[in-house]
C-alpha cells in the first residue's frame, strides 16, 4: 500500500518555477507554506489512510509526492521523517521498523549522496522519483528546469551506489521537444534502468508561464491523438527494457478539469495509449491466424483496454481478421501489457456474442 503525501510545492522556487508547473492545480491539493500546515498535511493523510490499520498489509509505504523534498534544509526532512513515524506509529501502534517505508520526489540536481544515504538507514528511504521531464538540454533549458541531462544521469548514479531505488519522470510534448526528443528521452532513461518510470503529456494550466506562451503563440500543445501517438512508442521501449511504467497521464479531478487550458487531456489517457499498444500487439499475432477461431489470453487488468471504449478495439479485431470467434482469456500468470494469441478448440468455442458478456 503506498500513501501518498502531497506537500504542494514545498521546496519548488517561487521566483522562477519551471513553464509548466501550477503544482496546487496538478496535484489537486492546496500548497502547504508553514511547518504547523505541512505536519497537519502529514497527520491527515495519514489518518485517512489507516483509519483500519488491522486491516492493512505491511510494509506499508508513505510517498512525499508535489515537492522537491531534498531542497529542504536537511535537518528539517529529517524533521518531517520522523514526525511521520511517529504519527505512523501512533496510529497502527506497531514499529516502523520492518512495517514503514518512505519514498520521495525531487529534482536532479537536488541529490546529496550522503544525506539520502543517512535518510535510508534511519528512515527506510527506499526509493527515489526523480523528474527527469527530457533528456534534451535544449529542452530543458526552455521549459526553465535549471538541470541538465547530465545531472539526471549523475543523480541515479548516486542513487544507485547507496542501495536506493529510482523512479523516472518523463513529460511529452515539452516546449521544443519532436518526436524524436521524446523517443531519444526514453532510450537515455532505459540505459539509467530505474525501476520504474511515470509518463504524463503536458498540458497547459492556467496561471503557469506555459499559459502566456500559449497564448503568444511560442508554444503549440500537442493535439490528443499526437499524444497518445507518442506515448505509446515511448512506453514500447519501457516494456522491452522490462520498466514497469507505473502512471500514464495525471490523475482526474474536478481542480485539474477546471484549470486546462488547453493540451490532449482525456480523463482515461493510461486506457487510450494502453489500447493502442495492445491493439497493436495483438495484430501483429493475429496478422496469422486471419479467419481462424483463435481466443487471446490477456493480464486480467488489461482488459478494459483489449476492449476498448463501447467494445470497439474488440469488436475491430474480430471484423478486422475475420475471426469466426474470439474469447478474452484473463490470465493472471500473463503480465501487463503482455498477450498470447491461441487456437481454439471446438468444445471451448464461444461465438464473440458470448465473448462480449
Amino acid at each position: 500500500m503506498i500513501i501518498p503525501i502531497f506537500l504542494t510545492g514545498l521546496g519548488c522556487s517561487k521566483e522562477e518555477p519551471c513553464v509548466f508547473c501550477n503544482q496546487e492545480i496538478a496535484t489537486s491539493s492546496a500548497a502547504v507554506n508553514t511547518d504547523a500546515e505541512i505536519r497537519k498535511r502529514i497527520e491527515t493523510t495519514l489518518t485517512d489512510h489507516l483509519i483500519e490499520p488491522q486491516s492493512l498489509e505491511y510494509p506499508v509505504e508513505v510517498a512525499f509526492y508535489g515537492s522537491t523534498f531534498t531542497s529542504l534544509q536537511f535537518a528539517y526532512q529529517k524533521e518531517l521523517l520522523k514526525f511521520t513515524q511517529e504519527t505512523f506509529e501512533s496510529l497502527t501502534h506497531k514499529n516502523h521498523r520492518g512495517h514503514l517505508n518512505v519514498r520521495i520526489s525531487t529534482r536532479p540536481d537536488h541529490i546529496r549522496k550522503e544525506e539520502l544515504l543517512d535518510l535510508k538507514i534511519r528512515f527506510n528511504l527506499g526509493l527515489v522519483e526523480i523528474g527527469v521531464q527530457s533528456m534534451n538540454d535544449a529542452v530543458l533549458a526552455i521549459s526553465r528546469r535549471g538541470h541538465t541531462r547530465k545531472d539526471v544521469k549523475k543523480a541515479v548514479k548516486d542513487l544507485r551506489e547507496i542501495g536506493i531505488e529510482v523512479s523516472c519522470h518523463q513529460m511529452i510534448g515539452l516546449p521544443g521537444s519532436t518526436l524524436n526528443d521524446e523517443l531519444e528521452t526514453a532510450k537515455d532513461i532505459v540505459k539509467l534502468k530505474p525501476k520504474y518510470v511515470r509518463i504524463h503529456p503536458t498540458l497547459v494550466l492556467r496561471n503557469t508561464v506555459l499559459e502566456s506562451m500559449y497564448r503568444d503563440g511560442s508554444y503549440k500543445p500537442l493535439n490528443l491523438i499526437e499524444a497518445v501517438d507518442i506515448t505509446e512508442k515511448v512506453l514500447r521501449f519501457y516494456r522491452k527494457a522490462g520498466i514497469i511504467v507505473t502512471r500514464i497521464g495525471l490523475h482526474p479531478s474536478e481542480l485539474l478539469m477546471d484549470s486546462i487550458v488547453a493540451g490532449p487531456w482525456h480523463p482515461s489517457f493510461r486506457e487510450l495509449v494502453e489500447g493502442k499498444y495492445l491493439m497493436s500487439e495483438a495484430s501483429k499475432q493475429l496478422s496469422s491466424h486471419k479467419g481462424q477461431k483463435v481466443s487471446l489470453h490477456i493480464a486480467p487488468q488489461d482488459e478494459t483496454y483489449i476492449r476498448g471504449e463501447k467494445n470497439s478495439n474488440y469488436r475491430w479485431l474480430i471484423d478486422n481478421f475475420e475471426l469466426p470467434s474470439l474469447e478474452i482469456v484473463k490470465d493472471p500468470q500473463v503480465q501487463r501489457g503482455n498477450l498470447t494469441v491461441k487456437g481454439v478448440t471446438r468444445s471451448s468455442v464461444r461465438s464473440p456474442k458470448e465473448a462480449n458478456v
